[in-house]
């Protein structure tokens, strides 16, 4: 099976390559744990490449995300302006639509389903997306349990069937809350962690590559650290 670079040598050595192409990598874990700056790598090292990308932004604002970027050296400022890298904005959405539904009463479940008609028209030429996050994108008055499974299911789909490769982004406790619907439909799932050393205050990141289908996973507990470059892997015995 083809590969697409995750954008992080170590990660690529483990994956037999990288990411298998064309398919949805799940990736959880707790706020700080490093998703969205794994989501940067993943951005950053293809679009250098030429390769057409895709960010859906659920909650965060994009000139955070942008800043996040130039912070550990992967700037995709240059990429959204040459319109390499492409943004769907579901955040900044919300926030027009939410003062707008408070005005006048109406006007916030239109913008979700707007959100999955974008998502199809901006995929088709994409070859790589980035969707932070899920939890965000089902966290919403009327979409729990089945409904929230319905709107992945669509999002998923029209991804897949676009051929992108793609990182979904989802907090630890929105996955717990949503009792892991999208673990059955994903390609692969790796899940991020951090734990504080109790000998030194400082916290220690690993991570593990709970499914990825056609690959032999070697079951090593990786550990990893987010350096000013971003995050830095080394092999340490589970």
């Amino acid at each position: 099976m083809e590969r697409i670079t995750s954008g992080i040598e170590y990660l690529d050595l483990l994956l037999g390559g990288g990411y298998p192409k064309g398919k949805g990598i799940l990736v959880t874990g707790p706020t700080g744990s490093g998703k969205t700056i794994m989501g940067i790598h993943f951005l950053h090292s293809n679009c250098s490449e030429g390769k057409n990308g895709l960010l859906i932004l659920t909650r965060t604002l994009l000139e955070d995300f942008i800043l996040q970027s130039k912070a550990i050296g992967m700037d995709l400022e240059p990429f959204i302006d040459s319109k390499l890298l492409l943004i769907e904005n579901v955040f900044q959405s919300r926030i027009h639509e939410t003062i707008s539904s408070s005005r006048f009463g109406k006007g916030l479940e239109i913008a979700e389903k707007d959100c999955v008609g974008r998502v199809r028209e901006l995929s088709e030429n994409a070859d790589i997306v980035v969707l932070d996050s899920l939890g965000a994108l089902t966290k919403t008055k009327n979409c729990v349990g089945n409904e929230a499974l319905s709107k992945f299911d669509a999002i998923y789909s029209i991804l897949a069937k676009s051929g992108c490769t793609s990182l979904i982004l989802m907090d630890k406790r929105a996955h717990n809350q949503h009792q892991g619907f999208a673990d059955y439909l994903v390609f692969g799932k790796i899940e991020m962690k951090f734990k504080e050393d109790p000998s030194n205050g400082k916290f220690v990141r690993h991570l593990s590559v709970a499914k990825m289908r056609a690959t032999n996973l070697s079951g090593e507990n990786v550990f990893f650290e987010l350096t000013s470059s971003g995050i830095k892997m080394e092999c340490h015995d589970p």
